[in-house]
């Protein structure tokens, strides 16, 4: 059955133009090699360091047995540089592309989040229309209109660390959503240029309000 599973996700997988899919037989942390966060939670910069980190901690995806390469490709059982980082695709099931941005977030997420059969898997109540419902938003549509500053599923969610929807702690529980969304909209700098319907500026005082 474990194979079929993953079999058929890989399908779906291709089918979006990914070349390798979740492992949804992994129900726990996986105990594969994984030398992406090994190597990067040992390095300086802190840009580099603080993900794997987080990731290594309170993380839901990890928790379910998913990897760094799940969403950023490359080859995780190598420590060469070169090979782990491989943007060709040569060594790994999937071409290494780094850290996603704009609507190649949304498209990551939305690579497990939108396929009913994976998410059955792991988590069976959970919705999958979240990435259609977000192209119909404010923030869909200024992305997909090519606004890079609007906010993706990351930006709420959280990228690497990130906790369910129920966990206090997690950004987007429901007494954090406020918080959450004044990060950018009580943030003048951020929302300078955006107006209103009727052509002024987009107020930066709902939270204080």
């Amino acid at each position: 059955m474990r194979t079929v599973i993953n079999t058929a996700c890989r399908v779906c997988a291709a089918a979006l133009f990914v070349l390798a899919a979740a492992r949804p037989g992994a129900a726990q942390p996986s105990t594969e090699p994984n030398s992406c966060a090994t190597c990067h939670a040992a390095l300086p910069d802190q840009r580099l360091s603080a993900p794997a980190k987080a990731f290594g901690a309170s993380d839901v995806h990890r928790e379910k047995g998913f990897m760094c390469v799940d969403c950023h490709g490359g080859n995780p059982t190598t420590a060469d540089k070169v090979k782990s980082h491989d943007v060709a695709g040569r060594d790994s099931a999937m071409a290494f592309h780094g850290k996603p941005a704009g609507s190649e977030i949304v498209a990551t997420c939305a690579r497990c989040h939108s396929n009913a059969e994976i998410m059955r898997t792991f988590a069976p109540k959970q919705r999958v229309d979240q990435a259609a419902e977000y192209a119909t938003s404010v923030h869909g549509k200024r992305l997909a209109a090519g606004d890079a500053k609007v906010a993706t599923c990351a930006t709420c969610h959280g990228a690497h660390g990130i906790r369910l929807v129920s966990d206090a702690k997690s950004p987007v529980f429901p007494t954090n959503v406020a918080g959450t969304c004044a990060s950018c909209h009580a943030n003048a700098e951020h929302m300078a240029g955006y107006k209103l319907a009727d052509g002024g500026a987009l107020p930066t005082t709902q939270l204080a309000d």
